[in-house]
């Protein structure tokens, strides 16, 4: 990152983090004090009371949830984590997502980038540029860090805001000298389905990714599983509204259909736990089939939906030597084969991968 560059980013994000509609961010002081507010992910929200909640307190329990975990990923190492081998098979699904996906020499737009966990992935692909777009302000800050600190080749910018309600242009805004709008690759991994609250903020998200490919380039990204959730409904118990173990929890505000066909397509929300990572966040379900068909009203066609199992079992002969060392080692099952079994296996059917190619302008 060029030092004017560099600049630019910092005064950027001083006046994101600045702004009057910065209530999403952490106050690290009243953190520190034991001061949480009510929606920063700390106090839980009850199944029960996420109809309650209007859309604002929705997105800013998820943003705050992302603040919160940004900070917390600093304290811990990732090794200890209760779910070190689920995170490894999840980033093993987007090393091949990837690799099979992305334009050598390419520039990619992340939206929903985190603390930028895959500019590795991209690096390895021979990545030309990178931008990330992130809400949460602390995870933003930890990808700047992550990219100073890095011998990534290729240049990157970042920046906050939210791709779900506002033109990617505009979030870029500050950077209109340094950043090529038309790019060779939209990725959104495990952050797509919180666009799916409204029809609005779905249609918002696909008009920024649509818009910002080039004819040719390939949106992929990384959701739940929309016939996993059906199945699994159609196994709860009368009454019953939640499944899981104790790695992962799906709870809905209300006994859901029993077929599992919800009589509306988009604000289907359910709370959503994993341990050492999401903490009781509202999402919402994907029905698969309607996201298809909204794609290609924005001349986005469909070229591959895996489950993660399906994926993985299918394209990991593909890429064993491409993925690093340590990765595939604790992803080693007892018999010598790899992946992940019991609970960690139920916790991944969860997901499942797509690509879907932008053929028109």
């Amino acid at each position: 990152m060029p030092a004017e560059i560099f600049e630019t980013q910092k005064a950027s994000l001083e006046k994101s983090y600045e702004s009057s509609d910065h209530k999403r961010r952490i106050d690290i002081n009243n953190r520190r004090r034991g001061n949480y507010g009510m929606y920063d992910g700390s106090k839980k929200i009850e199944s029960d009371e996420l109809k309650n909640l209007d859309q604002n307190k929705k997105d800013e329990m998820v943003r705050n949830h992302y603040n919160l975990q940004a900070f917390h990923a600093r304290q811990g190492k990732r090794t200890e984590s209760p779910i070190y081998k689920l995170r490894s098979f999840n980033n093993c699904i987007k090393y091949i997502l990837i690799n099979k996906y992305a334009k050598p020499y390419g520039n990619v737009l992340d939206l929903g980038c985190g603390k930028g966990g895959d500019m590795g992935k991209w690096d390895q692909v021979l990545t030309r540029s990178y931008v990330g777009i992130d809400l949460s302000d602390q995870s933003i800050k930890e990808a700047v860090s992550r990219y100073q600190k890095s011998r990534f080749q290729f240049e990157a910018v970042f920046a906050t805001g939210d791709a779900f309600t506002m033109p990617v242009p505009q979030i870029l805004a500050d950077f209109e000298n340094e950043v090529d709008l038309q790019f060779d690759t939209v990725s959104m991994q495990f952050c797509m389905h919180y666009a799916f609250n409204s029809e609005a903020t779905v249609r918002t998200m696909l008009e920024n990714v649509s818009r910002s490919l080039k004819v040719g380039g390939i949106f992929i990204g990384t959701i739940p599983s929309s016939d996993f959730i059906k199945w699994k409904i159609k196994r709860l118990g009368p009454g019953e509204k939640k499944w899981g173990n104790s790695i992962y929890s799906v709870e809905f505000p209300e006994p859901p259909p029993k077929d599992g066909k919800f009589p509306k397509m988009f604000g289907n929300v359910y709370s959503y736990y994993l341990v050492d990572a999401v903490d009781n966040v509202p999402e919402f379900v994907v029905p698969f089939e309607k996201f298809r068909s909204l794609c290609e009203e924005y001349n986005l066609e469909l070229r591959f939906k895996k489950n993660f199992f399906e994926l993985f079992n299918r394209e990991i002969g593909n890429y064993f030597n491409k993925l690093p060392g340590p990765l595939i080692e604790s992803l080693r099952k007892p018999d010598g084969s790899y992946g992940v079994t019991g609970e960690d296996r139920d916790a991944c059917s969860f997901y499942l991968a797509f690509a879907f190619e932008k053929t028109s302008a």
